[in-house]
């Protein structure tokens, strides 16, 4: 479905340009957004503003520089599959790191209902542990290995 392609393309321009009104036409209200928990802040997101409080302004304050990178999208109906490339680097870290990554979006009568990241996470999580000293703070969120989620 060429509509569902371009429904994602739209999201994606709406994230890099950080345009909020954007992202509001084209997601639901209550969109579900989860970053796998193995991802440096992964949470699960519910709604289009805790998605801009917990991914657009967290990710800026996590990282120095944050960038995705897509390769493919798949469209199967209503599940789009974009696969591609985080390249990140940590405010302390002394270079950027890649990791693969893909996101799986469900659509639902022409808005985003949800989204669902897989990464290999462990790359940027040596990144990002390079300015806190190998540890994180403690949080109220669950633990994943030795790493506060």
């Amino acid at each position: 479905m060429k509509d569902n392609r371009e429904l994602i393309l739209r999201l994606y321009m709406a994230f890099s340009k950080k345009d909020i009104e954007e992202h509001e036409k084209i997601c639901a209200p209550d969109i579900v957004w989860r970053q796998n928990p193995g991802f440096p802040g992964g949470i699960i997101s519910t709604g289009y503003m805790d998605v801009i409080k917990n991914v657009y302004n967290a990710n800026s304050c996590r990282w120095k520089y944050f960038s995705f990178m897509r390769k493919d999208i798949t469209v199967a109906g209503d599940t789009i599959v974009v696969e591609g490339v985080y390249t990140v680097q940590g405010h302390g870290a002394e270079s950027k790191v890649s990791a693969e990554t893909a996101h799986v979006f469900k659509v639902k009568e022409g808005r985003v209902i949800s989204f669902q990241q897989y990464t290999d996470s462990k790359t940027l999580w040596d990144n990002y542990l390079q300015n806190k000293g190998g540890r994180m703070k403690e949080s109220p969120q669950r633990k994943i290995g030795n790493f506060d989620v």
